[in-house]
C-alpha cells in the first residue's frame, strides 16, 4: 500500500485555532447514497484476529490541553461562563444502516448552531471509541468520521475502541494505525482521507492522554481489542504497564492538585465497561480493578466514569464508602444494532428488570443500576461547573431526526453524591 499522503491545514474554516479546521464553512445536506456496497459493509465477513495487540507508549508530555486547541478567545469565554458543556458518546460507526449515525451527527451539530458558551454550547466531542467498523481501516475514515461529521464545528477528542484496535492476517495492517493517523498526529494535518472535507487531523499525545479543560480533567485509557465475551485491559503482560503507569502518575497529580485548591471534576474514560448488564459485552473486571489500584494509591476517586463498547445506555451509581459515582455506559452514537440488556433465561422470555437493581462488586461496594435505555440512539450532553457535573441523554430518533432528553442527573463535587 502506498504511503499515505498528508499536507498542513490551509484555509481554514469554521472554529479554529493553531492551525486547527473544525467544520465545512457551510452545513451541507447528508448523501451518503454514493456509498457502496462494501463501503457500507466495511468489510464485515473478514475474520478478525482474537489476541490481545500492544501498542506505542503517548508521546510525552501525555497531556493536552484544550487551549491547545481552542482559540484563547474561546477559552477565555468558557472561563467566564463559569461552566463548560461537552458532548460524549461511543460506537458511532455508520456501517449497514448509515443513516443512523448520520442523524446523531447531525443532532450534534445542531446543538452547536447559533449557541455561544455563555448560553450553553458545547467546547468539543468526547468519543469513546469504535470510531470504524469493523477492523479500524484507514479506507473506511471518510465514511464513518470526516463525512458524518463534517459539519460539528468543534473539535473532536477520542479513545480508540476494540474495534479501532482490531486486525486480521488478511489485510495486514497495523493495529490502530487509522486512530493513531487521524487522532494523535503531532500538528493539525489535512489527512488524504478527509477528500473534500475541511476538518483536519487531532494532535493527542497518542491513545491514551489526559485532556486538561477549564472545569474538568478527563483521562482517558485504551482497554485494547477484546470483543464479546471478553474483558478489556489497560495493562498486563501483552499490551505492557506503561498506560497504568499513565494512570497512576495522572490521578497523584490530580490528587496534588485537589489538595492545593484545583477542585476541577475528575473523569475518566475508557471504552470496555466496568459494569454492563449488555446481552453482547461482558463488564471489565480487570480494567475496574486496575482503576481501583490506581485510585487507591494516589487518594482519589473520580467523579464519573464513561464508557462505551455495549450498544445501549446505562447509568449505575457505584458507592464506595461515602462517595457516589456515575458509571455511565453511552454506546448508542450510531453503531446499526442497538445491544440489548440481558433477559432472564426462560420460555417464554421473560423482560429484563425494571431499575434500581443494586448487586455488589469485588469489594462488596454497593452498586445500583439507575437508568437503561436499550432501543434509543443518542448522545450525552454534560454539564460541569466548579460544584456539579449535570448529564442528559439526548435521544435522536433516526427516522424523523426528533431529539428529547432522557435520564438527567447530577453529581455535587463538594458531597460526593449522585441525585436522582
Amino acid at each position: 500500500m502506498p504511503a499515505k499522503k498528508k499536507t498542513k491545514a490551509k484555509q481554514p474554516a469554521g472554529n479554529t485555532a493553531g492551525g486547527f479546521v473544525f467544520a465545512d464553512p457551510k452545513p451541507t445536506p447528508d448523501d451518503f447514497s454514493g456509498f457502496s456496497k462494501q463501503d457500507i459493509l466495511a468489510d464485515s465477513k473478514i475474520k478478525a484476529a482474537t489476541h490481545l495487540e500492544p501498542f506505542k507508549p503517548s508521546r510525552k508530555p501525555e497531556v493536552l490541553s484544550l487551549d491547545q486547541v481552542l482559540p484563547a478567545a474561546d477559552v477565555t469565554q468558557i472561563k467566564a461562563a463559569g461552566s463548560i458543556v461537552f458532548h460524549t458518546v461511543g460506537d458511532t460507526g455508520g456501517i449497514k444502516e448509515p443513516s443512523k449515525q448520520f442523524a446523531v451527527a447531525d443532532a450534534l451539530a445542531n446543538d452547536l448552531d447559533g449557541k455561544n458558551y455563555a448560553k450553553g454550547r458545547p467546547a468539543f466531542f468526547y468519543h469513546l471509541g469504535d470510531v470504524v467498523y469493523y477492523l479500524g481501516q484507514e479506507r473506511y475514515y471518510y465514511d464513518q468520521f470526516y463525512d458524518p461529521y463534517r459539519d460539528y464545528d468543534g473539535p473532536i477528542f477520542a479513545i480508540p475502541g476494540n474495534h479501532d484496535g482490531m486486525t486480521s492476517p488478511s489485510l495486514g495492517q497495523k493495529s490502530l494505525a487509522g486512530f493513531v493517523d487521524n487522532f494523535c498526529t503531532k500538528t493539525p494535518e489535512k489527512d488524504a482521507e478527509a477528500q473534500q472535507f475541511a476538518r483536519t487531523t487531532m494532535t493527542q499525545p497518542g491513545v491514551y492522554f489526559t485532556l486538561d479543560a477549564p472545569f474538568v480533567k478527563i483521562i482517558g485509557l485504551y482497554s485494547n481489542t477484546s470483543e464479546g465475551g471478553t474483558e478489556g485491559v489497560i495493562s498486563g503482560k501483552v499490551v505492557g504497564n506503561a498506560q497504568l503507569t499513565f494512570l497512576q502518575q495522572q490521578l497523584q497529580t490530580a490528587s496534588q492538585q485537589r489538595n492545593n485548591g484545583d477542585r476541577r471534576a475528575l473523569i475518566i474514560a475508557v471504552h470496555h465497561p466496568p459494569f454492563t448488564g449488555s446481552a453482547d459485552h461482558a463488564p471489565s473486571s480487570n480494567v475496574l480493578r486496575d482503576l481501583d489500584g490506581a485510585c487507591d494509591a494516589a487518594g482519589i476517586l473520580p467523579d464519573m466514569v464513561l464508557s462505551g463498547h455495549a450498544h445501549m445506555y446505562e447509568r449505575y451509581t457505584r458507592f464506595v464508602g461515602t462517595t457516589q459515582i456515575p458509571f455511565v455506559v453511552a454506546g448508542m452514537g450510531g453503531y446499526f444494532n442497538l445491544g440489548g440488556f440481558k433477559r432472564i433465561s426462560k420460555k417464554p422470555p421473560v423482560p429484563a428488570p425494571v431499575p434500581p437493581i443494586t448487586e455488589s462488586d469485588y469489594k462488596n461496594n454497593k452498586v445500583t443500576m439507575k437508568a437503561y435505555d436499550d432501543l434509543t440512539f443518542g448522545y450525552l450532553r454534560v454539564t460541569v461547573t466548579p460544584t456539579t457535573i449535570k448529564s442528559t441523554f439526548v435521544t435522536v430518533d433516526p427516522d424523523t431526526r426528533a431529539i428529547a432528553e432522557k435520564d438527567p442527573f447530577t453529581v455535587d463535587l463538594n458531597h460526593h453524591t449522585v441525585t436522582p
